[in-house]
């Protein structure tokens, strides 16, 4: 309602709670009255609004109108026939105004040999009636306190017995007020009103004027959510879904921001009155909806708009402030001219740049090799970005483009799954790709490039990037030590390398087939292996794959390497030492031998001082 219809109510509500009498005990129905349709075993509250300020009562539910409320503030409460209902000695909480008139009906369960009973503070109660749904059977006897706060209706007739009232509150505003109903044989005057089973029970915050229907912070959601693609519903599955928090994650290039606002008063109740505005920086441009925004949602071409507020509740959809390139814009949501939050929404530009990731990526692949990881995965990670250099979410796995040497005919795979290829993701910073080769007789060093293409149909490549084609299994192995000699505790490392019937190192991802590693030792003596064991599915990077020894105990230790080779190969063999001395390095050696020279020049040195004697 508006502010100026709001003020007529509360001063009309004024008079009536200054010039309200004694409570009026109507015995009699009104004429027009239907069968009652107060749910039995509830207390029922309407919160349907009047227009004359003062509410009405009636033994019809749908036909009652209350003055003064503002919102129910608990779960509790069951919306039917205009109002909300409680049942099963369950508490609900609602805000109203000073001087608010609330309907209410009460109906029992039993049909004889029953009482219901209604008690009030905080205000009074008037125009209590009990329902005669046949229209003139009286089926209880009703009464009053003297200080209207208590009615109670003692069964006698054999119908379900039901009464309706108004509850006048006088409650100040930031006090309560409360609304109780009972119903049970130990009801059978206003002495006993409180004997039965509590219905439910209502406790109403009085509010000021004021702040009903005056904006609140606190009680408001105002956030961004995540964007959408331009023609599709903003506010997620159909407009159902949102965020209760701002999505902070930049926009893609070619999408839309949304925010979505759900404006509320203190008492939680919506914000039904004034305009809602956005203006948009940078060029952006706005639309604010009060629905899940359509396809027009979108043809907005002003930095402004605005929308006059219906619900409370809406979305303002952001364009893009220039197409295909990265840029923010701030966007001030008012409410009546009155900022109530300004968000600043980012987006990506168009695909500028791909890199490969050499430190994560296969350099060496395998002649015929397919997107299957039983081939050997070829995996190459990707980096993409825009010209501003914001990592981007992509749609399409990237391609290959001129390959030339052992690469001509490859290509990248078109799978997109956890092991042949992931679109980058801005959330993870990169995405992967599967070499596939084609079988030919093509081996050694070739060169790639990777390939996306823009929002405007141009290709967009990497710079040429190194790479070998490995054409056959191991055809030879050579196994090596980091050092001769270990001290215990150390870690000892052995290199394996493979290369192919041409010299050129074995595929990434190439299996050790057949290995057979032996190093001389126990859980205790000797070398014991650490880390991840080698094993015959351990593959080949780079051309060689590592092994890691802890050196324990000292003494000399034999070792023997062996791998499936296409032309026979003996093992390679050798022996180890671990010794407390540590190991030799040649600065070692180099002393050693000087040493030793400096010991035989003195040797011949004495040998001829002692020919010269004789």
């Amino acid at each position: 309602m508006s502010t100026k219809t709001l003020r007529k109510r509360i001063a009309l509500v004024a008079v009536s709670a200054l010039t309200a009498g004694l409570v009026s005990v109507v015995a009699a129905p009104t004429a027009n009255a239907a069968a009652g349709n107060t749910t039995n075993d509830t207390l029922q509250i309407s919160t349907t609004a009047s227009t004359t300020g003062e509410g009405a009562a009636s033994q019809t539910m749908a036909s009652q109108t209350t003055s003064g409320w503002v919102s129910k503030t608990s779960v509790n409460g069951t919306a039917a026939n205009g109002g909300v209902g409680l049942t099963g000695g369950l508490a609900a909480t609602g805000v109203i105004l000073a001087g608010a008139r609330i309907a209410f009906s009460v109906g029992s369960n039993a049909t004889s040999t029953n009482g219901i009973s209604v008690v009030v503070t905080g205000g009074t109660l008037n125009s209590v009636a009990q329902d005669t749904p046949d229209g003139s059977t009286s089926n209880g006897t009703l009464s009053v306190t003297g200080s209207s706060t208590t009615a109670v209706l003692v069964q006698t007739g054999t119908t379900v017995a039901k009464m309706h009232g108004r509850f006048a509150v006088n409650a100040a505003a930031g006090t309560t007020a409360t609304i109780a109903a009972y119903s049970g044989t130990g009801i059978d005057d206003t002495t006993s009103a409180t004997n039965g089973t509590l219905l439910g029970i209502w406790t109403l915050t009085v509010a000021s004027a004021s702040a009903s229907g005056t904006y609140s912070a606190a009680d408001s959601s105002i956030f961004q959510q995540a964007a959408v693609a331009k023609g599709t519903t903003a506010g997620g599955n159909a407009g159902t879904t949102v965020t209760s928090y701002d999505v902070s994650s930049r926009i893609d290039n070619g999408k839309v921001g949304v925010i979505y606002f759900d404006l509320n008063d203190a008492f939680t109740a919506a914000i039904t009155t004034g305009t809602i505005s956005a203006t948009a920086t940078n060029g952006a441009t706005v639309n604010v909806v009060d629905a899940p925004a359509s396809a027009d949602a979108y043809a907005a071409t002003s930095a402004f708009d605005s929308l006059t507020n219906t619900d409370g509740v809406g979305f303002v959809v952001v364009n893009q402030p220039v197409a295909n390139t990265a840029g923010s814009t701030t966007v001030t949501i008012t409410l009546s001219g009155s900022v109530i939050a300004t968000k600043t929404l980012n987006w990506n530009g168009d695909v500028a740049s791909i890199a490969l990731d050499s430190a994560n990526s296969n350099s060496i692949f395998a002649n015929g090799a397919t997107e299957d990881t039983a081939s050997g995965w070829s995996g190459l990670v990707y980096v993409a970005k825009d010209a501003a250099g914001n990592t981007l979410n992509l749609t399409t796995l990237p391609t290959l483009s001129t390959g030339t040497g052992s690469l001509v005919g490859a290509s990248l795979g078109a799978t997109q799954n956890t092991t042949s290829g992931v679109l980058q993701s801005a959330a993870a910073g990169y995405g992967t790709a599967t070499m596939v080769v084609p079988t030919s007789t093509l081996n050694g060093a070739g060169t790639y490039k990777l390939k996306l293409t823009n929002a405007a149909g141009v290709s967009v490549e990497s710079a040429a990037i190194s790479a070998t084609v490995s054409n056959g299994s191991v055809n030879s192995f050579a196994a090596a030590w980091d050092k001769t000699s270990y001290a215990p505790g150390e870690i000892a490392t052995l290199t394996v390398t493979g290369k192919d019937a041409y010299g050129n190192n074995i595929a990434d991802g190439t299996a050790a087939a057949g290995l057979s590693l032996t190093v001389a030792g126990s859980a205790t003596a000797g070398f014991t292996s650490v880390g991840t064991a080698c094993t015959a599915s351990t593959a080949f990077s780079g051309g060689t794959f590592t092994c890691k020894y802890a050196a324990n105990t000292e003494g000399a230790w034999s070792y023997s390497v062996d791998v499936t080779t296409a032309t026979p190969q003996s093992p390679s063999v050798g022996a180890l030492k671990i010794t407390s001395g540590g190991a030799t390095s040649n600065a070692d050696v180099l002393k050693a031998i000087v040493s030793l020279i400096a010991s035989i020049n003195k040797q011949i040195a004495a040998l001829q001082k002692a020919l010269l004697k004789k």
